[in-house]
């Protein structure tokens, strides 16, 4: 789990404002398509006292000349459902570089499940989504990170989720820049039970 989580957001939104302006892309020329898939992953931990651990990284592309990049990192679970069993899972999804005109840099690293059904079980899951950057007239950024739910449904169990979900950037006339990490559903319904959920959204430059 991030120990400090506005720290690392703090550094990673410094790293971003030193980047350069890239030149204009040509009016003529067509852009293409970047799209990377990384996510729907399953982390369980089934059996009575077992444990699960999961870590998965999600970087996107580039596009150019006013294309599109698409990155998924999102629709993950982790699940705690055996008797004192513990499920650890870290995911973290970083949007690609668009160039040009209109180009696109569109970043899903949301809807993730973190679950502690079992009697006395632990789930921890920690989930960033960090937006892409598109450069040029009329670029757009659009970061999706929230609609995660924690639950702990077992006995004295305890589920703990972190969600940290940064905008992009958008740099050009008439660019537009979108950050969503909201609707997040957090809940403890069993005996004994205990659900924390920690969200932080940081808006795009």
């Amino acid at each position: 789990m991030r120990a400090m989580i506005l720290p690392v957001a703090a550094l990673l939104l410094a790293g971003a404002a030193s980047l350069s302006h890239p030149a204009a892309a040509q009016g003529l020329e067509t852009g293409g398509i970047s799209i990377t898939r990384g996510g729907g992953n399953v982390n369980t931990a089934a059996a009575k006292n077992s444990f699960a651990g999961q870590a998965a990284t999600t970087i996107g592309g580039m596009a150019r000349n006013g294309g599109r990049v698409e990155t998924f990192g999102g629709l993950n679970r982790n699940l705690a459902s055996g008797r004192n069993s513990t499920a650890l899972q870290d995911t973290t999804t970083v949007g690609g570089t668009a160039f040009g005109r209109g180009a696109q840099a569109n970043t899903f690293g949301g809807l993730n499940s973190n679950n502690a059904r079992g009697f006395g079980s632990l789930a921890t899951q920690s989930t960033t989504t960090l937006g892409g950057q598109a450069f040029g007239r009329g670029a757009q950024s659009q970061v999706s990170g929230g609609f995660n739910s924690n639950l702990a449904a077992g006995r004295f169990s305890q589920a703990d989720q972190q969600v940290l979900t940064m905008g992009g950037s958008a740099i050009g006339r008439g660019s537009l820049d979108r950050v969503s990490g909201g609707n997040n559903r957090n809940a403890a319904l069993a005996r004994g039970s205990f659900a924390s959920q920690q969200v932080v959204t940081v808006g795009g430059q």
